[in-house]
């Protein structure tokens, strides 16, 4: 049992290093993970050694067929390259180089582009935007946040250019987004706007990250952040079931001296 909860927690932290592609800190863990491992077997061998029991004999090397088994924290089943290129995007995004960030989708997971091309050139599929795949309206939001740094960089002439190139297949499936982008040219001072925030490039740094690890036929979102909204939900029931158990409490109380 305690070798499951072990593996649990390796696989947990794991997925959240490779999630936010923090490449240096796994490949760390997964050494020291190994090493771990292997003063392990060692540890168990002497002691199989020394009392000689073949049922234990036999359990441990159940036991080593269940590690073989259930263990994926292995350098040679994660694909490296893909993380690299995760980081690349999201710095990119982060740093408002979009231009390049779209250049590293098409280069790494050009599935995702060439998906999103597809379907603007569908006249009918662009009628509903609730049929179409959520990477569709994330591709959008990049090319609007792309719009963004142009009106930033390059002021609204070069911006209105871009819009009329990359926006018509889509402003009116999202209006609002589009019209959320737009708005900004009447802004004299863009730096006070939220849509030209740092926080907002990071917003959708997490969305593009979030969108190809779905391509990837990988969750979205890590156990251990699963793990702490539910922490955090059960926390706020028995909070609020403490608060109603006081307030029928204190009424049941008040009621009694009003009756005595």
């Amino acid at each position: 049992m305690m070798n499951d909860l072990n593996t649990d927690c390796k696989d947990i932290i794991m997925e959240y290093l490779l999630h936010y592609c923090y490449k240096d800190t796994a490949k760390a863990l997964l050494d020291e993970i190994q090493h771990l491992d292997e003063c392990s077997k060692a540890i168990k061998l002497k002691v199989h050694n020394a009392v000689g029991d073949q049922a234990i004999s036999a359990r441990n090397d159940h036991d080593k067929r269940h590690t073989i088994d259930m263990s994926m924290l292995d350098k040679s089943n994660i694909e490296w390259n893909h993380i690299d290129a995760r980081k690349d995007i999201h710095n990119a995004i982060r740093e408002g180089d979009i231009g390049r960030a779209f250049t590293l989708i098409e280069k790494h997971f050009p599935n995702l582009i060439r998906a999103y091309n597809t379907i603007n050139r569908m006249e009918a599929a662009l009628q509903d935007s609730s049929a179409l795949p959520k990477s569709h309206c994330t591709i959008y939001k990049l090319r609007c946040q792309q719009f963004v740094e142009t009106l930033r960089s390059s002021g609204p002439i070069e911006a209105i250019q871009f819009a009329k190139f990359y926006f018509r297949p889509c402003s009116k499936l999202y209006k609002e987004l589009t019209d959320d982008a737009t708005s900004l040219i009447a802004y004299t001072d863009l730096e006070s706007h939220d849509r030209a925030s740092q926080r907002h490039r990071d917003k959708i740094a997490d969305e593009v990250n979030q969108m190809v690890l779905e391509s990837q036929h990988f969750s979205p979102q890590t156990a251990l952040e699963k793990l702490w909204r539910q922490k955090t939900a059960i926390q706020v029931e028995l909070d609020n079931q403490k608060r109603q158990s006081s307030a029928r409490d204190q009424q049941e109380s008040e009621n009694t001296k009003a009756l005595m």
